[in-house]
């Protein structure tokens, strides 16, 4: 059962404090010191510590009134489990902001390092778990450029979380420049970059460190991938040709074979035997 109490603000735990936006947090303070708190904070009695709280929602409010200089604050009080607790206050974490992907992947590491697994936290967020590992590889490199542009509709998480695995910030920037100028897509990005570095020598020991590279460019990466593309159809060509000759002399030796005086003439050469694989290949010529 609940009840409104007013409790200390000493005695009230963040489970899952958050860095806040100055602007918005002004503007909290503001409103509270000019018309009062409209909604209480959620706390929830700590078993373990009499006459202490687990803060569920309204960390915001809780900082304001401690920037007022107030030493006690109206509160709901919910007697929960600790799991419920800490599942609540991520989910107004994810929810009372601009629902972004920097936003939630901050969130998200902050509860794999608490222990949590991705599965866990996929589970309990009602996400996947290929998108929650995605995010967080996004979010352990450092990739902000690249969630924002997600975050702006730019470029779909999946190919964010490829271009992620190229440890050279400037290709990064070129592949995301070409995904968004249409230039190149899906498994075109994942070649071009491994051309790129590839030819760069990025991860070779005894290589240019990154800093002295020139800057990969967008048609740079666009012209690796043409020139891949030029390769590997004058490759495909090839074996073409390739396979019609061989099929042409599978059927020449066919023909022979059916000859009685070719095969006589084997015969007394002691050639009239050959391995099974190309006996195979000469009966299915057609």
């Amino acid at each position: 059962m609940s009840t409104i109490e007013m409790i200390p603000i000493s005695q009230v735990r963040l489970l899952n404090p958050r860095l806040r936006n100055k602007a918005r947090f002004s503007e909290i303070v503001s409103n509270i010191e000019a018309v009062g708190l409209k909604k209480p904070i959620t706390v929830s009695p700590r078993p373990e510590e009499p006459g202490t709280y687990d803060l569920v929602c309204g960390q915001g409010r809780l900082e304001a009134f401690t920037a007022l200089q107030q030493t006690s604050v109206p509160a709901i009080v919910r007697p929960l489990p600790k799991h419920d607790c800490l599942i609540m206050s991520i989910t107004e974490n994810v929810t009372k902001r601009r629902s972004t992907s920097l936003d939630l992947v901050h969130e998200l590491r902050t509860q794999r390092d608490k222990g949590r697994t991705h599965a866990q936290i996929a589970a309990e967020l009602e996400m996947s778990p290929s998108y929650v590992s995605m995010l967080l590889r996004l979010v352990d490199n450092g990739e902000d450029v690249l969630l924002r542009a997600v975050d702006g509709g730019h470029i779909p998480i999946a190919v964010a979380a490829d271009i992620a695995t190229s440890n050279d910030a400037s290709i990064q920037e070129s592949l995301t420049e070409a995904y968004v100028s249409k230039r190149l897509s899906g498994k075109a990005l994942l070649v071009a970059r491994r051309l790129v570095e590839r030819r760069r020598g990025i991860g070779k020991p005894g290589t240019t460190p990154a800093r002295t590279r020139s800057k990969c460019t967008t048609e740079e990466l666009v012209q690796a991938f043409q020139k891949e593309c030029r390769r590997q159809k004058r490759v495909a060509k090839a074996a073409r040709v390739t396979e019609i000759r061989l099929v042409f002399v599978a059927n020449a030796v066919k023909r022979l074979l059916a000859d009685e005086h070719f095969l006589t003439l084997l015969r007394a050469e002691r050639l009239d035997t050959m391995p099974e694989y190309l006996a195979e290949a000469v009966r299915s010529a057609t």
